[in-house]
């Protein structure tokens, strides 16, 4: 993660530390002033008074110092990838920052911001950016890896992340370790089928499931059979 603020987050800093400092300043003085008022004539608080004077001056004076601090602060700015929002920092950046809009990490290398391809998982479908520091993507939503292969100096997606397939799929169960409750329970609410008849399936495999289903359907219900121990197969009609 990158150490270069946001040139925003030191105005504000700043900003806020000159207006503490100098309201401070200002209310000291005045509370000094009134000291000084009532014990010029040699009162017991006459030195007192002096010095608040003296600290609320030099509280307005920092804080008028920095105020000032605010126009030497620099900017750079660097669009986001992923939004195009324009993101301010103080300092050119020597590693990835945040996002203040999406709030994704952008990629910087010498100090340049990376462009990012977006790709889909091949298990789920779900949508994933990678740029050229990536080597792999770990799925967020079916937590598969996504390899991503890099040649002649170019970057793309592996065969993991493969694209739109229309053909429609048979699924069959083809084993299984124990009948169990889970591994019933699954295949009755895949199937709609009674606890009987899920039985008498159990019985006589390997046995057709589903057919004329999309890929993804198939690799998700196949996942799913697999944590309760059974083995399936799918296979394009």
């Amino acid at each position: 993660m990158s150490s270069v603020e946001r040139s925003s987050d030191k105005v504000e800093e700043r900003s806020e530390t000159g207006l503490v400092y100098g309201l401070g300043g200002l209310l000291l003085m005045a509370f000094g002033g009134m000291l000084w008022y009532f014990n010029r004539d040699g009162g017991s608080l006459l030195l007192f008074s002096y010095i608040c004077l003296l600290g609320g001056l030099g509280c307005v004076g920092y804080g008028a110092n920095s105020l000032w601090q605010i126009r030497k602060i620099q900017s750079f700015a660097y669009d986001c990838p992923y939004c195009q929002v324009t993101n301010r920092l103080s300092a050119e950046p020597e590693a990835d920052f945040t996002c203040r809009e999406c709030h994704r990490l952008i990629p910087v290398q010498d100090r340049q911001v990376l462009p990012v391809h977006r790709v889909l998982c091949g298990y789920c479908r779900e949508a994933h950016w990678y740029s050229e520091q990536r080597i792999v993507i770990l799925c967020e939503n079916c937590n598969h890896e996504i390899p991503i292969t890099r040649g002649d100096g170019a970057v793309a997606h592996s065969r993991f992340a493969v694209q739109d397939d229309t053909r429609t799929y048979e699924l069959s169960l083809t084993g299984y370790t124990h009948a169990t409750e889970e591994l019933i329970t699954c295949l009755q609410q895949m199937l709609a089928l009674n606890r009987n008849q899920v039985k008498d399936m159990l019985t006589s495999l390997p046995v057709v499931l589903l057919t004329g289903i999309p890929k993804k359907k198939a690799e998700m219900l196949s996942a799913q059979l697999s944590t309760h121990g059974a083995a399936s197969d799918y296979h394009a009609m």
